[in-house]
């Protein structure tokens, strides 16, 4: 059934966008999250006990946020020329898009096309700088996550990675139960080994841990890397906008600080041609991290907006919602603490990612153009990977 929470003051947009990235684990069974245009009302839907137990948590957590948040202006920092008549394709033609799982998904047809497409644009964005390449591995250490912090900021979007302990008689007896069965029964995660790694939420992590007691040339380093990352959505997982499993091409900078915010400014000059380019609605604006519910979740949230350090590329839905498509972040020198690494002659190593997350490049410019190709803006409609659709 439907449950209904009125906040009163209502809640602003940046609060808005936390509230929703937040609740969707605040317990289980909690689906259909949803805040009304003013802010005013929160919606979600549940089993009659478990919404009835859950409304007083989602009020209270709804409030902290919107009370620490409601002095934190949005910051534009570009908007592009289409943003004032964005495109739209409603609803989202998504032929080629096979959903094989709950927030996993093959790509054939235009969607796999958009992808060869986007990543190569992506992947030259690199050659300004000559940047490394990088083929990122899906396992990522459980220490490597653990320096960096990840299992006490998001620990709710971790996948594990285990398998069967080296034991004759476990490996013989999971054989036998599961000789016919559909699926795992309930004796299978008491046969595993505590996991030693985890499927990585981030490309950049495996850059950082590269670079674990070692030292960064004053010069800077840079790196394109991409690879498969896996982070956990609840019930906030949607077709492409918000997968459990999806791909992600980043830029790496390493080095002094001044070396670092001159990539991600250079980088914000160049996407911000790239949206123009293509004819994209969007803007680039600060943004934050999903921080868990933690006590102090609101406050790195908090900090996060008012320094800046993070900027999200958010493209125009044709339902009038946002997609974040991809961010510019500057972690400051937290990496080069965390991994004892050093600029040379010099202190911490400080770091920058410019992250795209490719499958919701797909979903965005299919929302703005439709899926015909001699409808699209020139640099698409005749790039190679379109080429014998003409």
């Amino acid at each position: 059934m439907k449950f209904t929470v009125t906040l009163d003051p209502p809640a602003h947009e940046m609060a808005c966008e936390e509230i929703c990235k937040q609740l969707a684990f605040l317990g289980q069974g909690i689906e259909g999250i949803r805040i009304s245009t003013r802010g005013d009302r929160i919606e979600f839907d549940a089993a009659p006990e478990i919404g009835t137990a859950l409304l007083a948590k989602v009020e209270t957590h709804a409030r902290r946020i919107e009370r620490v948040l409601r002095g934190v202006p949005r910051k534009v920092i570009f908007r592009s020329a289409a943003a004032d008549r964005p495109g739209s394709a409603e609803p989202v033609d998504l032929t080629g898009v096979r959903i094989l799982g709950p927030g996993w998904v093959a790509l054939q047809g235009i969607p796999l096309r958009l992808f060869r497409y986007f990543d190569r644009v992506f992947e030259c964005l690199g050659t300004r700088w000559s940047a490394e390449a990088l083929i990122a591995p899906s396992l990522i250490s459980d220490r490597t996550l653990a320096r960096a912090g990840y299992f006490s900021s998001f620990p709710q979007q971790v996948t594990f990675a285990s398998h069967l302990k080296e034991d004759l008689q476990i490996v013989e007896g999971f054989r036998v139960r599961h000789q016919a069965a559909n699926a795992l029964d309930d004796r299978a995660v008491a046969d595993m080994h505590r996991p030693g790694a985890c499927l990585s939420p981030a490309v950049c992590y495996h850059v950082y841990s590269l670079y674990q007691d070692r030292a960064v040339p004053v010069t800077g380093a840079v790196y394109n890397i991409c690879g498969k990352c896996c982070r956990y959505e609840s019930a906030n997982t949607s077709d492409l906008r918000r997968l459990w499993e999806f791909t992600m091409r980043e830029l790496v900078f390493l080095g002094p600080q001044s070396e670092v915010l001159a990539g991600r400014d250079q980088s914000i000059k160049m996407i911000s041609e790239l949206l123009d380019l293509h004819v994209l609605a969007a803007e680039i604006r600060t943004a934050s991290d999903p921080f868990f519910l933690a006590p102090d979740a609101v406050a790195k949230t908090y900090f996060q907006l008012k320094s800046d350090s993070k900027f999200e590329i958010s493209v125009f839905l044709p339902d009038g919602a946002r997609l974040a498509v991809g961010s510019l972040n500057y972690h400051s020198d937290f990496f080069g603490r965390a991994f004892d690494a050093k600029v040379e002659d010099g202190g911490p190593m400080h770091s920058v990612c410019v992250a795209f997350g490719l499958e919701r490049w797909i979903y965005a410019f299919l929302g703005q153009h439709g899926s015909d190709p001699r409808r699209w803006p020139d640099p698409v409609r005749t790039a190679p990977e379109f080429r014998d659709l003409d």
